[in-house]
């Protein structure tokens, strides 16, 4: 006879569970496994799930749209996240560095690596809508402690706004030679569209 067979969801063993989650991305799992017992969020929160977890937030800043959404959304995911990349557009708000340190400081405190993009677009009018303000607030101690650079760059009507962690070495390209060389630079800027950049 066969044994008893498994009649409740809840009755899957915690691999199952694993390979259930290898399907759906980070943010998924979490809306949809965090809140239904102490079970999943402790196989939520366990050490072997996180190793696997990537979260794909491809929409993440229609997500935002208010001043405490970004706060409400970080408390369902996890205070030991180890690496957050975040690209993102249309909403200014994402370029406040203290928001993002109080963030980081109070959700995130076990952060290593911060991956952060913000897209926007020269105007009609062949203006730089540069955001000026608050850039500053990139180079507070807080920044300088975690080793995370802030940059912009702008190649034709396309303005980037980028955070990422500071790197040893760069290499310059040179496009006469095609040779990659050691530089001592501690920034990298685009000149040119057709030039090599690694953006690991």
């Amino acid at each position: 006879m066969i044994d008893q067979l498994i009649t409740c969801l809840e009755d899957l063993s915690n691999e199952i569970f694993y390979e259930i989650f290898d399907y759906l991305n980070g943010c998924e799992i979490v809306k949809t496994f965090s809140n239904l017992n102490s079970r999943f969020k402790q196989l939520l929160y366990s050490s072997s799930f996180l190793i696997k977890t990537h979260f794909y937030l491809f929409n993440y800043d229609k997500m935002i749209n208010t001043s405490n959404e970004l706060e409400i959304f970080s408390t369902e995911i996890y205070l030991n996240l180890k690496i957050l990349f975040i690209h993102c557009s249309d909403n200014i708000i994402f370029l406040d560095a203290y928001r993002w340190e109080k963030l980081i400081l109070h959700y995130y405190p076990q952060l290593e690596i911060f991956y952060f993009i913000y897209y926007d677009r020269m105007n009609n009018d062949n203006q730089y809508s540069t955001y000026s303000y608050g850039l500053n607030q990139f180079s507070s101690s807080f920044w300088i402690q975690h080793r995370w650079i802030f940059n912009v760059q702008i190649d034709n009507t396309d303005i980037k706004y980028m955070v990422y962690p500071y790197r040893n070495t760069w290499y310059n390209y040179i496009l006469e030679d095609k040779n990659i060389q050691y530089s001592t630079s501690t920034s990298l800027k685009l000149i040119s569209s057709d030039t090599l950049y690694d953006d690991r």
